[in-house]
């Protein structure tokens, strides 16, 4: 009997002891704490790729966000015609909370100096239809995130008007 303990038994409890320490010090591959930190950085890498594309207009808010009216922008359209083109724009943003709103209130004249620059440079043709709507509003969101260098201030953004007159 004592044979059978000290070749069976000792050695499969000395592999198990081994075992058990090799994975609480994380030295097996696909277990411990480095697993933790590589699923947390590519899941942070999936949400940043997700963030990149607004999303869909008719999105639901979530119960604390709050809408940010920002005034009315007219622009000078690019046009080869001898009459001005102008774009009548209003958009809001949704925001996350009050804290985001404070945020965006601040930076505010950034933001719509960018939307003004960008929509500047655009043709009548470029805004027509829903693909121009689409990029419209994907550079929006790119532009106001860029600014607000915050990755959950902004949950999304509604265009109010847009005439082309």
């Amino acid at each position: 009997m004592k044979k059978i303990l000290i070749i069976f038994i000792l050695p499969l409890v000395l592999l198990l002891g081994a075992g058990a320490g090799a994975f609480f010090f994380g030295l097996i591959p696909g277990f411990g704490a480095e697993t933790n930190v590589a699923a947390e950085a590519q899941l942070s890498e999936k949400r940043a790729a997700e963030r990149k594309i607004v999303p869909e207009a008719f999105n639901k808010a979530s119960l604390m966000s709050l809408e940010f009216w920002m005034d009315e922008f007219v622009i000078n359209l690019q046009t080869q015609r001898r009459n001005p083109v102008f774009l009548l724009f209003s958009m809001a943003l949704i925001l996350s909370g009050e804290e985001a709103k404070a945020k965006v209130k601040l930076l505010e004249p950034r933001i719509r100096d960018s939307v003004n620059i960008f929509l500047s440079s655009l043709t009548p043709e470029q805004l027509s239809g829903y693909d121009g709507i689409r990029m419209l509003r994907q550079e929006i969101w790119n532009r106001s995130n860029e600014i607000i260098e915050d990755s959950t201030s902004l949950e999304n953004i509604q265009i109010l008007k847009l005439t082309i007159k």
